[in-house]
C-alpha cells in the first residue's frame, strides 16, 4: 500500500474553534478536483463520527476502481485523512494544528487540509494523471443514426461501469447518452463549466457531467433532490464514476 501522507494535527484541550479556514497561499488546483478531495475528506469525517468503519468507507469510496492505479491511491489517501480527522475529533472533541488552529467539525477539518499544498499536490496530481490516461484509451465504435442515443439512469450507468468499464463502453458505442437522475450536487470547474453531479447510489460517486456553457442559465435554476434529464456527447469512467461532457438539458 501506497504510504499515506501524514498530516499536522495533534490534540488541544482548550481554544477557540473554527469552522473553516482561511487560504493564502493555495496551489491553483483544478477546482472541481480539490473540491472532490473536499468532499471525500468531509464525508468520511462525518460518518467516522458516527461509527461507520474505516474499511467499509475505503470500499464505498473506491467502489469499481482499480487497485494499484493513481486514481485509487488518490481517493484511499483522501478518506484515510478524513476518517483519521474524525476519529480524534470523537475521541477529544476538536484538534489543534501545528500553527495553533483550533478545528472541531469535519467541515473545517476538509477546509484546512485542503491548504496543504503537499497533500493536495500528491492527490491531484494522481488524479489528473489518471484523468489523462483515460482521455484516449477508448475508441468508440460507430453506430447508425437510428441508434444515436444510448437512454438510462444515472443509477444504472453507474451500476454499467461498475461492472465492466470495458463492456459499458463497448455497449454505449459513441452515442450519445441521455441521463435521468437527482441532482445531489451542482458545482463548476476548473475552467467555469457548470458541472452537475447526480445521485448514484454512492454518493462519494456521483455521476458527473459537465453541461456545455449555453446550459448555464437553467442550472442556475437547479434545486438539489430535483429529478433532471440531460444527453451528453461523451461518456466515460473518471476516478471510478461515469463522467459525461458536452451535456445539455432536454
Amino acid at each position: 500500500m501506497k504510504k499515506i501522507l501524514a498530516l499536522p494535527l495533534m490534540f488541544f484541550s482548550f481554544s477557540s474553534f473554527s469552522e473553516g479556514v482561511p487560504s493564502k497561499d493555495i496551489q491553483p488546483y483544478p477546482e472541481y478536483l480539490a473540491a472532490y478531495v473536499k468532499t471525500l475528506i468531509t464525508a468520511s469525517c462525518e460518518q467516522t463520527l458516527k461509527g461507520g468503519s474505516e474499511d467499509v468507507l475505503i470500499k464505498q469510496a473506491t467502489q469499481g476502481m482499480k487497485k494499484d492505479t493513481p486514481s485509487y491511491y488518490a481517493v484511499y489517501n483522501s478518506v484515510i485523512e478524513g476518517a483519521g480527522a474524525g476519529t480524534a475529533l470523537k475521541a477529544k472533541g476538536r484538534l489543534i494544528t501545528k500553527d495553533k488552529i483550533a478545528i472541531d467539525s469535519c467541515g473545517g477539518v476538509a477546509a484546512y487540509i485542503s491548504m496543504q499544498k503537499d497533500f493536495m499536490k500528491m492527490v491531484v496530481d494522481e488524479m489528473t494523471a489518471s484523468e489523462q490516461s483515460q482521455a484516449g484509451a477508448v475508441k468508440p465504435k460507430a453506430v447508425s443514426s437510428e441508434e444515436s442515443v444510448y437512454r438510462t439512469t444515472a443509477k444504472d450507468l453507474a451500476e454499467l461501469y461498475k461492472a465492466n468499464e470495458v463492456a459499458a463502453d463497448d455497449k454505449i458505442g459513441g452515442r450519445n447518452v441521455e441521463i435521468t437522475g437527482i441532482v445531489q450536487d451542482i458545482t463548476k470547474n476548473f475552467t467555469d463549466d457548470v458541472v452537475l453531479k447526480l445521485e448514484s447510489g454512492n454518493r462519494f460517486m456521483p455521476v458527473s457531467l459537465s453541461m456545455e456553457g449555453s446550459e448555464k442559465p437553467q442550472a442556475s435554476k437547479l434545486r438539489k433532490g430535483q429529478k433532471i434529464v440531460v444527453t451528453c456527447g461523451k461518456m466515460q469512467l473518471f476516478i471510478g464514476a461515469p463522467s459525461g461532457s458536452n451535456c445539455k438539458f432536454n
